[in-house]
């Protein structure tokens, strides 16, 4: 019984515990009548717990000087009673009542009692020396109990402290990190703003000074025919760059459907051989068996020629370019979604990339090749594409030993679509109809009212949706609402779908640039800006039949 206590008492963590082990525990392991836990209260003495068998004193408080377990702490001594009526210490009337007749008391601390434990009994006897060993030494296990129960309340208050700072100092580096990387980002945005102000302003010259050569009217039709197509191949190299941007920026708008792959291929193999030339062997291995992907044709094809260029600048003594697809389901990044994916690798022959080099390929302008010979976008142009279509990009890569490029892109899920109708169907300068144009960009509906037009549509052109809202609940019937997406108020797809419900007959064709392009409905045609005339066309057909 006495190891057990003295085992509970040590792993009591404060005085509550202390207490509760002393009153289940001493008046057994001393064979008292009666026991008492009392706690020092200033000048007073707290009889806060007792195990005895009758009442006694529980929850009362009396002078220090006056009680006997005060005696014990003030003088740190066991105080040995053999009869309480026989003893100066006693007071003998608040005993008179009671069924105690001897006591031991015995003070609590080893510095400074806080506390005594006291033990009685019923018959006037001198305790004995095992009674006064056994309640001493539970004293003294009690006394190391409560300075543990100091020190882990130390050791909780220096954790709470420290926490603290830890907390606050975690939320200074955070602040110190937020600003690092404002930094950084502004510093990427100023590297990206100069890029792109010195590709565009190359780009503007020609248009705008092409544009004014035409419009002073001074040269030949001829002349005039040759500089609007250096004019229209300079503004047709700008939206490739705008697309590029986008797709590294994963807001390329894509049209994703089930692509062929070994049929987009075999369209690109004549393009690829002239673009690699006569000193790049080209071989392209794409079973016909391959299941069809998941991917936007055109931006597909896009990122293929821009890879298939990287190669060939990176083989300037000639080399291979070898291009092979195959389903691969055992091996995949680890980024990459449960499913069946195609991996499509482009390997060259050529001087291969260092460490650092590959680190950052894929960084947007990075490029290792002579100033005005590459827009350093290429690479991370198709790792965007791969990532918005749901797949990845890798590099393997060593000097000397060439360059893998493997896109992952995942395996179409739905069945292809039926082919659209083909652009162009519509004749050209032919009555086509009524159709509602709205932009809040004056320059943009001006250029698409005249392309209507040339189309064969008699055009009326507003600046808001809820304008155009207006005018066909009064009564105005056009064949066909072609709409920019982003504009105050109601936007285009708003109006588009509140159309769809209220006229379905009415065709819809929504213009975007990239912001919100996502949150457009599928089944809803669309056409990203910028466009030409034949695009608008084959666009605004295809709209027109989904309500036909």
């Amino acid at each position: 019984m006495a190891a057990e206590t003295m085992e509970a008492l040590a792993g009591a963590r404060s005085i509550d515990a202390i207490t509760a082990v002393l009153r289940a525990f001493a008046r057994r392991v001393v064979g008292a009548d009666g026991i008492t836990i009392v706690m020092r209260d200033g000048d007073q003495c707290h009889y806060i717990a007792e195990d005895a068998m009758e009442p006694l004193w529980a929850g009362q408080r009396f002078p220090m000087v006056n009680c006997v377990s005060g005696w014990a702490m003030m003088n740190h001594q066991t105080a040995v009673i053999p009869d309480v009526f026989d003893d100066e210490r006693v007071p003998v009337e608040a005993y008179r009542q009671t069924f105690v007749r001897s006591m031991l008391m015995v003070p609590i601390g080893r510095v400074d009692s806080i506390a005594a434990v006291g033990a009685y009994w019923c018959e006037a006897e001198v305790p004995t020396d095992n009674q006064i060993a056994l309640l001493e030494a539970l004293a003294r296990a009690a006394s190391t109990a409560i300075e543990n129960s100091r020190l882990f309340a130390s050791l909780e208050a220096l954790n709470g402290q420290l926490d603290q700072r830890v907390r606050e100092k975690s939320s200074e580096l955070e602040q110190s990190q937020d600003k690092l990387r404002q930094l950084q980002k502004m510093e990427m945005l100023g590297q990206l703003t100069g890029h792109v102000a010195h590709d565009f302003n190359n780009l503007l010259t020609p248009i705008i000074g092409s544009l004014d050569l035409i419009l002073s009217g001074n040269g030949s039709v001829a002349a005039a025919g040759r500089t609007a197509g250096i004019a229209m191949q300079a503004a047709e190299t700008a939206q490739t760059l705008v697309q590029r941007l986008l797709t590294f920026a994963r807001r390329q708008p894509l049209q994703p459907t089930a692509v062929d792959l070994p049929d987009l291929l075999a369209g690109m193999q004549a393009l690829l051989a002239s673009t690699l030339g006569p000193r790049v062997t080209l071989s392209v291995d794409a079973p016909i068996s391959l299941p069809a992907v998941h991917a936007d044709a055109h931006q597909l094809e896009l990122a293929i020629l821009n890879l298939a260029i990287n190669s060939r600048d990176a083989m300037p003594e000639g080399g291979a370019l070898a291009i092979t697809a195959e389903v691969n389901e055992w091996r995949r990044p680890a980024q990459l979604a449960p499913g069946k994916y195609v991996r499509l690798t482009i390997a060259d022959t050529g001087v291969g990339m260092t460490p650092a080099v590959k680190a950052s390929a894929m960084e947007p302008f990075f490029t290792t090749k002579p100033v005005g010979h590459g827009t350093g976008l290429g690479l991370s142009m198709a790792h965007g594409l791969a990532s918005q279509l749901g797949g990845a990009l890798e590099i393997d890569s060593e000097v000397g030993k060439g360059t893998q490029i493997q896109l992952w892109l995942p395996v179409e899920k739905v069945k292809r679509a039926p082919a659209s109708p083909a652009a162009g169907s519509e004749a050209s300068g032919a009555n086509q109809g009524k159709a509602l144009l709205i932009d809040d960009n004056a320059l943009v509906r001006s250029s698409t009212r005249e392309m209507l037009t040339e189309m064969g549509y008699d055009v009326v052109d507003i600046e808001s949706a809820e304008l155009a809202l207006g005018m066909i609940e009064a009564g105005h019937r056009p064949d066909i609402v072609i709409t920019d997406h982003i504009m105050p108020g109601m936007t285009g797809v708003e109006l588009a779908l509140q159309l769809r419900v209220d006229h379905p007959d009415i065709a819809v064709l929504i213009i975007s640039g990239y912001e919100g392009v996502d949150l457009i409905a599928p089944h809803i045609a669309r056409l990203s800006k910028p466009f030409r005339q034949k695009h608008l066309q084959a666009s605004v057909t295809a709209a027109r039949a989904q309500v036909a």
